[in-house]
Order: structure tokens, then C-alpha cells, then sequence
């Protein structure tokens, strides 16, 4: 039995918001007694607060989570300045949580300290990662290569990086009682536990191929031998944000794409989201606003279509924060377009992330991606 319930509330006092959003989870629970919470909170939320009233009530309680660009409940859609709680109950599962300090300098150490935590906490074998990582001065790539060396190749991990609704000054994350950041949290699952993961961005390149001719990490400084920005200025007039660089990557399905966070005016370079290395080919993209809701419905039936006939059990849903800076006041109709494929009973949980993470296929590599839509759905291998 895997029984799965969210709650949330969008007071913006914690201790208000921790009461309503348990009460209500809790109330769906039906007397099961959870053992694990994810916890995704408004920047302005107290995680101390939330974590240490989930333990009050339930001193077993595992609980892993962070801040967020924006938050995802069923039954409500997209919140703002909210909390979402989901409490996940089984009498077949078992749950543990970790935590790896010093994600920024050390993100393999960082990484491997989170996993051996979470492996600690059970015997019995990991089958599913949901990850909780630090998202702001990360190479989020190293994180979820860090977390896939130490979980194993077969293991998906799923989530996304903690945002603070792109003020870019610091995002947090929770495991259990401790509030942190700069770190990685992952809940596991240790069971049998199926998996079904769609990815889907609905964006597209933009004109001809051109090559990164300097780069450090983040900061494209040129493309095709000048300053960076002029490309979007050959094709924009003027920089913008809301055209993602698309790197070219011949082994992923999907595009690989890094928005830019800002233009350093004097030098033409890029501040990007994510790295991009020296002599990768990149082109501008583009997507309109409906090609991205519709993204979001495709990654909703790619996982639906994995589940086969199995009962959905939950579903977590993943979202860039940069989808939602483009979708603007059309944000709410992301999750309208995916709750009809869903359907009206299953829990659903979710936020904006600065990046998010998720399989391509079934049984293939957990990777990284922006601007994407990660669905995930979840169910009880032993129904």
C-alpha cells in the first residue's frame, strides 16, 4: 500500500501555513501515518517553522525539501507565496532522507555525503531519488552526475534546484530538522516503487549553428570569435532572456538549453543558468506560449503512457522557473492543460525550480534541464 496526500496553504505565516497545509494532507490521509513529507515553500516561509511542527506532530517523520520559484497542489494548480506539504504513507515502503553539505565547492563530496545518510537510514534496496539541490551558484550538472555515481546507474532521480522566486539571492534547503543551504537533499524510496518520468520543454532552435569560442563555467564571453551578446543582437535586436541558448548534445533526446540570467554591457558576455562549455555549438531558441503549455501535457502523457496499466499512486511535477517568467499571467494554465491526463484524484505536488531533473526513457541516466517540464509519477510495485 502506498497512500499519498497533499496539502498547502497560502497564509503567509508559517505557523499558520504548516497547521492548514498538515491539517488538510493529513485529513486525506485517512488515519495512515506518514512516514516521509516533501516540503516546497515560498522563499518568505519559515522552513524551521514547517519542519519543526511536522516533527511535533509526527517525531518519525522524514522531511525533505527547499524554497521555490513557485509551488504545484493538486486541486489548487500554481501557488504563489504558498506552502505545499506531501505526506507519503505505506505499509510496503520504506523512506530516508540525506543531506550533503557544500553543494557549491565540493559537489561530489556533497553529493555522496547525501546519499550514504539516506542509505544508512534503510536496508532495504533504493529504487527512486527525489532530490532537493542547491540552486544558485551550483553546476547543477555535477550534483545530479554526483548523486547518479552514488546511487547507481539504475536508480532515477527526479526534482529539481531550490529557487527564491529570481531575487538570485539565496535559496534553502530542509532535511528533518535541519535548515540549510548550499547543500543537497534527497528523499529515497526503498521498495518496489514504479517509476514513470516524461520530459518536454516545446522549445526550438532558432537560425544556424555557431560555436562558443570563450567560456568559463557559467559566462559565455564569445560566440564565433565576438562578444556573445552580439548573437542576440543579430537575431533579437536586443538581448533577452527569454531565449534560451540550445547546446548541442547528440547523445540526449532533448534539447539542452541555458537561459541567460543577465548581459554584461561593457564585455557583450552571457551570464547563464548553467554551463556552457568552450567549443560547444549553440543556437538561439524559441517557443511561444501555447508550444509551452503543450510541452507540459506532453511530458504529462510521455508518464502516463510509462504507467502502462498501473494505478498512479502520486505525481510530482516540475517546472523551470524561467517557463514561468515567459508564461506570465498564463502560468495557471500550465497545470490546467495537464490535471485532465491526470485525472482528479491523484495527489499532486510540484514547483518552479532553477533547474530541473529527470530520465529521458525508462531505465536511462537521471540528467539535467531547463526550461523543462518533469512529470513523475509513482505507484506501489506490490498492488
Amino acid at each position: 500500500m502506498l497512500k499519498v496526500a497533499t496539502g498547502w496553504s497560502d497564509d503567509p505565516e508559517s505557523t499558520t501555513a504548516v497547521q492548514e497545509a498538515l491539517d488538510m494532507a493529513v485529513s486525506i490521509l485517512d488515519g495512515h501515518v506518514p512516514k516521509a513529507a516533501l516540503v516546497y515553500a515560498a522563499i518568505d516561509q519559515d522552513l524551521s517553522v514547517i519542519g519543526k511542527t511536522l516533527r511535533a506532530r509526527y517525531p518519525d517523520v522524514l522531511v525533505a525539501g527547499g524554497t521555490t520559484d513557485g509551488e504545484i497542489a493538486g486541486g489548487e494548480g500554481f501557488l504563489e507565496d504558498s506552502l505545499v506539504i506531501m505526506l507519503f504513507a505505506s505499509d510496503s515502503l520504506e523512506f530516508s532522507v540525506g543531506v550533503g553539505p557544500n553543494a557549491i565547492a565540493e559537489p561530489a563530496q556533497s553529493t555522496a555525503d547525501a546519499v550514504a545518510m539516506a542509505r544508512a537510514g534503510s536496508d532495504k534496496e533504493i529504487n527512486l531519488g527525489i532530490a532537493m539541490l542547491e540552486g544558485l551558484g551550483t553546476n547543477i550538472h555535477d550534483l545530479v552526475g554526483g548523486l547518479q555515481d552514488a546511487l547507481g546507474a539504475g536508480v532515477p532521480i527526479v526534482g529539481g534546484a531550490a529557487a527564491d522566486q529570481l531575487r538570485f539571492q539565496g535559496t534553502r534547503q530542509i532535511c528533518n530538522d535541519v535548515v540549510t543551504s548550499d547543500a543537497v537533499v534527497i528523499l529515497t524510496m526503498h521498495g518496489a516503487v514504479n517509476v514513470s518520468v516524461g520530459v518536454a520543454t516545446g522549445y526550438t532552435p532558432l537560425g544556424q549553428p555557431h560555436h562558443v569560442t570563450m567560456a568559463e563555467g557559467a559566462v559565455v564571453h564569445q560566440i564565433d570569435n565576438r562578444p556573445a551578446a552580439e548573437l542576440y543582437a543579430d537575431y533579437l535586436q536586443q538581448p533577452s532572456i527569454f531565449y534560451p541558448l540550445a547546446v548541442q548534445d547528440e547523445t540526449r533526446q532533448s534539447l539542452v538549453l541555458s537561459s541567460p540570467l543577465n548581459f554584461d554591457a561593457e564585455t557583450g558576455a552571457l551570464h547563464l543558468v548553467n554551463p556552457v562549455a568552450q567549443g560547444s555549438v549553440v543556437q538561439l531558441s524559441t517557443a511561444s506560449r501555447q508550444e509551452i503549455i503543450d510541452a507540459a501535457r506532453n511530458a504529462v502523457g510521455q508518464a502516463a503512457a510509462g504507467m502502462k496499466d498501473n494505478q498512479v499512486d502520486a505525481a510530482l511535477l516540475f517546472s523551470c522557473a524561467g517557463r514561468r517568467a515567459t508564461l506570465g499571467t498564463r502560468t495557471r494554465e500550465e497545470y490546467e492543460n495537464v490535471r485532465t491526463i491526470i485525472g482528479q484524484d491523484v495527489p499532486i505536488a510540484g514547483f518552479y525550480c532553477y533547474g530541473e531533473i529527470g530520465p529521458e526513457k525508462a531505465g536511462g541516466p537521471s540528467l539535467t534541464h531547463t526550461n523543462a517540464f518533469v512529470a513523475v509519477f509513482l505507484s506501489d510495485a506490490t498492488a
